[in-house]
């Protein structure tokens, strides 16, 4: 069987790491593929794409411990950097600027007796144990030291324009991939207008299956709850003792107003927010929620503002109170000018919010980057070595074909002829890349019709299916099976068969 040269082809292990070809629990989501094209140009560094965020794709390193004040103890700072030491009795008066220096603190009979005794403790250097971390730079090894990091995922309706929940899920994936060793524990959740449920990678084991649940997030929901999210993995990281110093990287859509004090209350000093925004949504406020915001506010500006209301019903109140001319034409004199001064600063403060509505996660986040949307003949038109990449896996199909279609076959042909329709439909048309992909999706579609034709067809080349294997074949030729009788459907209206039979076995 030729499954090792597909297994293990660039394209099919991505499939299989993103969670796209087997262990389905329901159909996959639209253009699923695209997130393969978008993550190599993504990992290409050389890219436009990958310069215009290269400052989110690294990890931060972790924070370093803070200086002790000056006049508390220090351990000996005497010592080679790199070198591994241990305790060992003093052996001779000459190694007495090893001591460990607490021991400067005993009286000095005390240290003279053990001097002679040979019984102050020193520093003494020996061969460091190097311990293998792994065997490449792609292991996944967390600890307390690393970085931590909390993944913010918007799946918002919006997202499906432009292949922008597609974006989002390359750059998660690329930035998890780049960054495996430095990594801590991986938090993740996504949020519209509800906050999805909290998955962990504590892991090897646990980071893959985080991946495989983003890469397959599909349903998305109205609004975007990016306030309440923040505010929630901030809650998260201060409840969980294994997300110290953690970092939130937030990859959204949207252009959604932020309680900032709220937020940045959240956050603290400590929790560092990064950012990146895909296309250029705006959104823009009334006057009227403008002065409602200034109203409400917590900062200097918003506390003055609140200052002034309150003596401007203050002089109202004396005004109606007020018994003589004179007292209410000095009243008047004064509420005047109180009531200038407040539209005056109410009208700085709205300026000011109407300056930053929509745009306040620019102003919370550490590194805020905004990438305009997805140019389809930047990412989707494929250079002729990438033809041929996809000319090989369909040879590599045929060659599978000849020694026998079994299951995992079957799964590759459809992921492969479903990647094929939606470059197909993404090509310029009358272009080159267009030409040699119908010629590609015909020759896939009629290796597929022959198996069909074939005595037996596909049922014989299956029999030892399991009722996992024919749910995933199920679910991802579903997708594929459209009007006019494609070979998905051919294949599915066959799948249906071979379900009925194998339950009424069962």
């Amino acid at each position: 069987m030729k499954h090792d040269v597909l297994r293990h082809s660039a394209f099919f292990t991505h499939m299989e790491e993103f969670g796209y070809l087997r262990g389905l629990e329901d159909y996959l989501p639209e253009d699923f593929t695209a997130v393969f094209e978008i993550a190599r140009v993504l990992e290409d560094t050389s890219s436009s794409l990958f310069q215009s965020l290269s400052r989110v794709m690294t990890v931060a390193s972790a924070r370093p411990p803070q200086e002790l004040p000056s006049r508390e103890w220090r351990p000996n700072r005497s010592v080679t950097v790199g070198d591994e030491y241990e305790t060992a009795l003093i052996g001779s008066v000459s190694d007495i600027r090893r001591i460990l220096p607490h021991q400067f603190l005993l009286p000095d009979d005390v240290f003279m007796r053990r001097l002679a005794q040979r019984s102050l403790w020193i520093n003494v250097p020996r061969t460091p144990q190097t311990r293998g971390f792994g065997s490449s730079a792609t292991e996944y090894a967390p600890n307390n030291f690393k970085q931590k990091v909390y993944l913010l995922l918007d799946t918002s309706t919006s997202m499906s324009s432009h292949h922008r929940i597609q974006m989002a899920k390359a750059v998660a994936y690329v930035f998890l991939k780049r960054n495996l060793r430095e990594l801590g524990h991986v938090y993740f959740r996504t949020f519209d207008v509800d906050i999805g449920p909290m998955h962990v990678a504590t892991d090897a084991r646990s980071l893959r299956e985080l991946i495989q649940i983003a890469m397959r997030v599909g349903r998305l929901g109205n609004g975007t709850a990016l306030e309440r999210a923040i505010v929630q993995a901030a809650e998260d990281i201060r409840a969980k003792a294994a997300l110290s110093g953690a970092e939130i990287l937030v990859i959204t859509d949207g252009a959604v107003h932020l309680d900032v004090d709220r937020v940045r209350t959240a956050l603290g000093e400590t929790i560092r927010l990064n950012t990146v925004k895909i296309g250029n949504a705006q959104i823009y406020a009334e006057d009227r929620q403008l002065r409602e915001l200034a109203a409400r506010g917590s900062a200097p500006q918003n506390q003055e503002l609140a200052r002034l209301e309150e003596a401007q019903r203050r002089a109202e109140f004396d005004l109606r109170g007020a018994v003589t001319d004179a007292d209410r034409s000095r009243l008047r004199s004064q509420l005047a000018a109180v009531t200038q001064r407040l539209e005056q600063h109410r009208a700085t403060v709205v300026e000011r919010l109407r300056s930053t509505y929509g745009r306040e996660i620019e102003t919370l986040s550490s590194v805020f980057i905004n990438i305009d949307d997805l140019a389809t003949d930047e990412i989707f038109v494929l250079r002729q070595s990438e033809i041929e990449e996809v000319r090989e896996l369909v040879r590599d199909v045929e060659l599978d074909i000849e020694d026998g279609l079994d299951a995992d076959g079957l799964r590759e042909a459809a992921v492969l002829h479903e990647h094929i329709q939606l470059l197909l439909e993404l090509a310029t048309p009358g272009s080159e890349q267009q030409h040699d992909l119908q010629a590609l999706s015909a020759r896939l579609e009629e290796l597929l019709k022959d198996v069909l034709a074939r005595e037996g067809g596909v049922a014989s080349s299956l029999r030892g299916i399991s009722r996992a294997d024919m749910r995933d074949l199920h679910l991802m030729l579903h997708m594929s099976a459209g009007e006019g009788g494609s070979i998905a459907a051919m294949l599915l209206a066959m799948l249906r068969r071979l379900f009925r039979n194998l339950f009424a076995r069962g």
